[in-house]
């Protein structure tokens, strides 16, 4: 594990260091904004954002326009828009080279709609899950537009931290608790002047459930984007009921070379129970995207954890490799295989996976 973990830091530091796919943004060199309603990324995508979707990611050109389809789904001269993404898996479990189990599953159905109510300046959004677990809001909030390329919301929405990777069980994700599986209630503030974004929100740190205690989650993360790259730090400070504690801070980013997007992250997560209960964790996630052909994407990743800082020779890592082409306009396909290593005593850990995914979007 040690050669690997050297390889990471190799790879995210080596030139520079740099949420929804991510690389999308680094290969483009975009903000998330420019493409997500959402200002930190993920959800619906904006007009600009689903333009490229349907004509610049796809492999198999389709004349939209002469079949009367809309790229962007809009009424109202654009003050109302819908979006969705559905995905559909097979995923399997490996083991001693042997199929152990293998499942049919929805992994995500997501409908959007963002309403303008005064175009530029006051619009409210809504992300809401109907599948795999029945209806329930992900994000919906209410935001107001600043100067200088600001804003203002409050309602429920996913807290801006790190990279937002799809990926929720991604270790940087699932360990420092920032996914789409954990939004939160609160309010959050934002400025974009020039190549810069600054962002923090106060939330009641409890993943969306009601509040026990005076005490708020705050967030913060500021970043660097030109074109080529990207740099950034976030940081968190939750305190909750009996004194428990929860604090994390990382650093991330990326950068392209030619039809490659490289990008990392690591992260040091403290958890306290009380005075005498601590743990200290590190998680880091480095991954190259290469575009081998038009809409034909190439993933390979890495990701390491190390659950006790304190303990020797507990950690856990994964490699990823995968394939994912944008077939048509609206329809994307992917196949990855996961090698999984752990602790001996833990042979769920040690279990490698190969899953396939069929992505409907608009």
């Amino acid at each position: 594990m040690k050669t690997k973990f050297c390889f990471l830091i190799a790879l995210i530091f080596s030139s520079s260091l740099i949420y929804a796919e991510p690389y999308l943004a680094i290969r483009e060199g975009l903000k998330c904004s420019s493409c997500h309603m959402n200002k930190t990324g993920g959800g619906q995508r904006t007009q600009f954002g689903a333009g490229f979707g349907v004509q610049d990611l796809p492999w198999k050109n389709f004349d939209l326009q002469a079949n009367h389809v809309p790229m962007y789904w809009s009424a109202f001269n654009d003050l109302l828009a819908i979006g969705g993404d559905f995905r559909a898996i097979n995923d399997s479990t490996i083991s001693d080279n042997k199929i152990e189990t293998n499942n049919f599953a929805i992994q995500e159905a997501e409908l959007y709609l963002h309403a303008s109510l005064i175009p530029d300046h006051l619009s409210f959004y809504a992300d809401e899950a109907v599948a795999p677990n029945g209806v329930q809001s992900r994000e919906i909030f209410a935001m107001v537009n600043l100067p200088e390329r600001g804003w203002i919301k409050a309602g429920k929405f996913v807290l801006p931290y790190g990279l937002r990777l799809l990926d929720d069980k991604a270790f940087i994700r699932g360990v420092t608790g920032f996914s789409f599986l954990n939004p939160d209630v609160g309010a959050e503030i934002g400025f974009e002047p020039g190549n810069f974004s600054f962002i923090t929100s106060v939330t009641n740190g409890t993943a969306g459930t009601q509040d026990n205690n005076t005490d708020k989650q705050i967030v913060g993360t500021v970043a660097y984007v030109p074109s080529a790259f990207r740099i950034g730090a976030s940081a968190s400070y939750n305190r909750g009921p009996q004194q428990s504690l929860a604090e994390s801070a990382g650093v991330w980013g990326g950068f392209r070379f030619h039809k490659a997007a490289l990008l990392g992250e690591v992260d040091r997560v403290r958890n306290e129970l009380n005075a005498f209960e601590k743990t200290d964790q590190f998680v880091a996630h480095a991954e190259i995207d290469y575009l081998i052909y038009r809409g034909w994407n190439v993933k390979v990743a890495y990701e390491y954890f190390d659950p006790n800082t304190h303990l020797a020779e507990d950690q856990r890592d994964r490699v990823v490799v995968g394939i994912e082409p944008f077939i048509t306009p609206f329809f994307q396909v992917s196949a990855f295989y996961q090698f999984n290593q752990s602790i001996p005593q833990d042979p769920v850990g040690n279990t490698d996976e190969f899953t396939i995914q069929a992505h409907i979007y608009f």
